[in-house]
């Protein structure tokens, strides 16, 4: 991390308290322990919601966020498996089905109901999580949040690419981790899922 810190490299540490790590940081976050999901879930948020800042190809084509979800919370299914609503024939399919353009917003007719993609659903749930709400369950400031939020989506860089022994990848030079002291709260498995989810919206 010293070699990867003179290339240019930013790391920023939430910790309840100021440990090696986060003392040899570049910004040292405090927050009260065990709100970290709640931090995690805000920056989120901001990122969908506000800045709009999320890898869209990748969302569509590497998770379930094309699957489109009936009224009744399960997924509208053919033969078992889930369908996303391609945008270029403007009809539904299964998942591994060829697709054009996997549908990430709006409402599509399946089965005589009404349905919508996963991740229309997740901007829509992650919306009551505000920075304002954040600060007072975490204890760090909604302007921190919404920073720390801006500057992990925009140092994503998302759409560059890198080619590595020829072969052309995404490019994005971010990401969060989590380690034992978030994991070990009661929610804790919250705090890591909310920490893989921000990894894998951008």
């Amino acid at each position: 991390a010293a070699a990867r810190k003179k290339r240019g490299l930013r790391v920023v540490v939430v910790d309840p308290i100021c440990t090696p790590a986060a003392s040899k940081a570049d910004e040292w976050v405090p927050i009260r322990p065990g709100t970290d999901a709640a931090l995690m879930l805000a920056m989120i948020n901001v990122l969908l919601n506000r800045l709009g800042i999320y890898d869209r190809d990748f969302i569509k084509k590497h998770t379930n966020g094309p699957y489109l979800v009936q009224p009744d919370g399960h997924y509208a299914r053919q033969e078992g498996k889930p369908l996303v609503w391609d945008m270029a024939e403007g009809k539904a399919k299964p998942y591994d089905a060829e697709v054009k353009d996997y549908a990430l917003e709006g409402s599509y007719p399946v089965g005589g109901s009404d349905c919508r993609p996963a991740f229309e659903l997740l901007k829509e749930h992650v919306k009551k999580y505000t920075p304002e709400m954040a600060a007072e369950i975490t204890t760090v400031p909604a302007a921190t949040i919404c920073r720390l939020a801006e500057e992990f989506g925009r140092a994503a860089s998302i759409g560059s690419t890198i080619t590595i022994d020829g072969a052309e990848l995404p490019y994005r030079p971010v990401a969060a981790n989590i380690y034992r002291g978030a994991g070990a709260h009661e929610h804790g498995v919250g705090a890591a899922l909310g920490v893989q989810l921000l990894n894998m919206i951008v």
